[in-house]
């Protein structure tokens, strides 16, 4: 289940780190939306650790970052 940030926890991310600049293809943001939902669900059945979903999120997050500067 997920928990409210605590802002005092130095564990937890950052905003800055998840800053996601302006995407124009539409179908890129799409797929973006449904890959992290699909990480916030499988967290929330239990199937990844906290830990894990922000990995992944943060690689899903510099990955959009890198295909909207390369384009």
């Amino acid at each position: 289940m997920r928990s409210t940030p605590d802002f005092f926890d130095q564990t937890q991310i950052d905003h800055w780190e998840t800053q996601i600049p302006p995407v124009s293809n539409q179908a890129q943001l799409q797929g973006f939306v449904i890959d992290i939902t699909q990480i916030f669900s499988l967290e929330t059945q239990g199937t990844l650790s906290s830990r894990q979903a922000y990995s992944q999120i943060k690689q899903l997050v510099t990955e959009l970052q890198n295909s909207v500067i390369n384009d």
